[in-house]
């Protein structure tokens, strides 16, 4: 063997040695990648299946025959099913609108091998018939050869987000069709006090055209002064995005037409203007004006003809129940004495008439006030039977009073209307009863050491009152029975009169009755407590009264007053004069406010009953007249009137007048408000 042959032999199997270390190393290699390669694989595998079985997303396969042929294994959790084995689609899907142009979406995928950018969206239903809208997206899978095998799709369940878009589309469309059926103009007006956008109905029949403002300024399309103040309180909702009106007018075709707009701001950038009509509520609320004012007009023509009736009634009345009180103090035989009791009940009975209608007119009208003094509850009940008295003898009735054991001596309340509300009950107990009698039972409720809740009770074993007519009683002008009116006259008033006091005074009213046995009335008034320290002085001055001698009248040695008495009805000067004359003063007499003037100026008088109602010059007039000088030497007025009204008084003691006498006159008042005048005029001296 040639040298040259054993080095080429040698070179070859050098070569060959090379190749084999190289290959079986690049076969070490590549196996090694291979082994790396299919770890790096499982475990992008399992941590893909990891993620897809914490996600509410799902990876699925379908195929060409529209069959889902795999699945990601949380598929079971989301839907209730797997999806090992090849499932139609069909089976799985509904059949909800979302779903219609699906089949043909899959088929286009297959034929173009094409898929959206963008997802779409299809509705399932779980093993548990649940329905769940799905948002898509898709992989096309292609061999080598680009022969689509399947496609690949990544679902999310957007149920919720999809019923929220869906509820507050549906929210949106019943807001516009609301908004469209508003009768109003709607109006969006921009940063720039700009018309962007309007809706309303039927433009066309508009004396104005919305279309028309788009663009523009407001201030450019309403006239001035308006549009300055319409952009004005624009900027103020823009500002602090509180809600705004305004009320507004425009002329058309020579008649004002009235609207009011609402501005409420909806962002930063816009405001909604709504204007709604109202030129029918304008004309409404004019009639309503001068309905009001028409009716005010007539509860003035009422309140003056009330006022008018009461000084025309009460005037005679003064003279009617004066001179039977002086009668009834003469020497009378038993006949005459009966007479005079009959007279002085009638009259007595027929002023309580008349003050229940004013005291209706008062309720009416709101003017009822409370006037509150301190006073005895025993005396109070005790002077209110002793007016009916009268009337309870002559049907041989027995008027009892029993007051409790907790009841207070005294208390302070309104002292006209607590004796006003046992006078119409006691009236009508006597009234409505033939036999027995009449009992006044007062007693405490509950008290305090300011306060006390009286309860009195009315009960007599009159004709009773039939169930059924118990919810009628206390309304005004009724009666249990309209036979009543006539059997046992009355004007349907006191009841009614009787809950509207009882109110006043804070309490409550109710009845009880049984036919053929009697009636019991209860009502309850809250009082103020009177103090200690006030109890004594009461007490002592109730004491000093007890023991005074009623016949003990004159009252001149210490008051010597020089008296005017100003009246143009001669029998109420008599009257006066009388009770003037048992004080032991004289009088001089004026029938006007012009000789009223006169006299005094000739003659310094120190009292002055001036009667209100006089021709020519009125007391008022005269008091005016008088006090306007200012002169110390001003005699004390005191006025005197028919007119009983709170009003009345407030306004003559407003002109000037001292003090205020109201008809029918009692020698009792006259007496006090003499001594009160003497007081002033002749100051003891210390």
């Amino acid at each position: 063997m040639s040298s040259s042959l054993f080095i080429t032999i040698v070179v070859c199997l050098i070569v060959i040695t090379v190749v084999v270390l190289a290959t079986t190393r690049h076969t070490k290699v590549l196996k090694k990648r291979l082994i790396e390669s299919e770890r790096t694989r499982k475990r992008t595998r399992n941590s893909l299946d990891h993620l897809m079985r914490h996600s509410s997303d799902f990876l699925f396969k379908y195929n060409r025959a529209g069959e889902v042929i795999s699945a990601s294994p949380n598929v079971r959790r989301l839907l209730g099913f797997p999806l090992k084995e090849p499932v139609p689609i069909r089976n799985i899907v509904t059949n909800s609108p979302v779903n219609h142009q699906l089949y043909k979406h899959m088929r286009q995928v297959f034929e173009t091998g094409r898929v959206r950018n963008e997802p779409y969206f299809i509705e399932i239903k779980d093993s548990w018939d649940n329905k769940h809208i799905l948002e898509v997206f898709e992989v096309v899978n292609k061999n080598s050869e680009g022969y689509i095998k399947n496609v690949t799709g990544i679902a999310r369940d957007v149920t919720d987000q999809y019923n929220a878009e869906l509820e507050l589309k549906q929210s949106e469309n019943k807001q516009l069709t609301i908004i469209k059926a508003l009768p109003d103009a709607i109006f969006t007006i921009d940063r720039e006090i700009r018309y962007v956008d309007y809706t309303v109905q039927n433009e066309e029949e508009l004396w104005f055209k919305p279309s028309h403002f788009i663009g523009k300024k407001v201030a450019d399309v309403v006239p001035e002064p308006m549009g300055s103040i319409f952009t004005a309180y624009i900027e103020k909702v823009f500002e602090t995005g509180e809600l705004q009106r305004i009320e507004y007018s425009f002329r058309q075709k020579g008649q004002e037409q009235f609207y009011e707009g609402r501005i409420i701001k909806l962002d930063e950038q816009f405001v909604m203007v709504i204007s709604r009509p109202i030129t029918a509520q304008k004309q409404v609320e004019v009639e309503l004006r001068k309905a009001a004012k028409a009716a005010e007009s007539a509860a003035q023509a009422k309140s003056n003809f009330l006022a008018t009736m009461s000084h025309e009634i009460r005037t005679p009345m003064n003279g009617v129940i004066g001179m039977t009180n002086l009668l009834a103090e003469t020497e009378l035989t038993e006949d005459q004495k009966e007479y005079v009791e009959t007279i002085k009940a009638s009259g007595e009975t027929l002023l309580r008439i008349i003050n229940d209608i004013l005291d209706y007119s008062k309720i009416e009208s709101g003017k009822l006030q409370v006037d509150e003094s301190v006073l005895s509850l025993k005396k109070l009940v005790d002077d209110s039977a002793s007016l009916i008295m009268y009337e309870a003898k002559r049907k041989n009735l027995a008027i009892n009073t029993i007051f409790e054991e907790d009841t207070p001596e005294f208390v302070i309340s309104d002292r006209g209307r607590l004796r006003q509300i046992l006078l119409n009950l006691l009236s009508n107990a006597v009234k409505f009863t033939e036999s027995g009698g009449v009992t006044v039972f007062v007693s405490s409720e509950s008290q305090s050491d300011k306060s006390i809740i009286l309860n009195f009770k009315v009960q007599d074993t009159g004709i009773g009152i039939p169930q059924d007519k118990l919810n009628f009683l206390f309304k005004e002008f009724s009666q249990a029975d309209s036979s009543h009116t006539r059997k046992f006259g009355g004007t349907g008033l006191g009841l009614a009169i009787v809950k509207n006091l009882v109110k006043l005074l804070n309490g409550k009213v109710s009845v009880e009755s049984q036919v053929g046995v009697g009636s019991e009335f209860s009502f309850t008034v809250v009082a103020r407590m009177v103090n200690e320290s006030n109890l004594r002085v009461i007490r002592s001055k109730a004491g000093e009264e007890e023991n005074e001698d009623k016949k003990d009248w004159v009252i001149s040695q210490d008051y010597p007053l020089k008296v005017l008495v100003a009246e143009d009805n001669t029998i109420n000067s008599k009257l006066t004069s009388i009770f003037l004359e048992r004080m032991g003063l004289s009088a001089d007499f004026a029938i006007s406010g012009e000789e009223v003037v006169s006299m005094c100026r000739e003659a310094n008088y120190d009292v002055v009953l001036m009667d209100v109602a006089m021709p020519g010059m009125d007391g008022y007039e005269a008091t005016q007249v008088l006090k306007q000088a200012g002169s110390e030497a001003a005699p004390y007025i005191i006025g005197v009137s028919a007119n009983a009204f709170k009003e009345d008084i407030k306004r003559a003691l407003d002109l000037g007048m001292d003090d205020y006498l109201s008809k029918p006159i009692k020698f009792e008042e006259l007496r006090e408000k003499m001594i009160v005048a003497g007081q002033k005029k002749f100051p003891v001296v210390p």
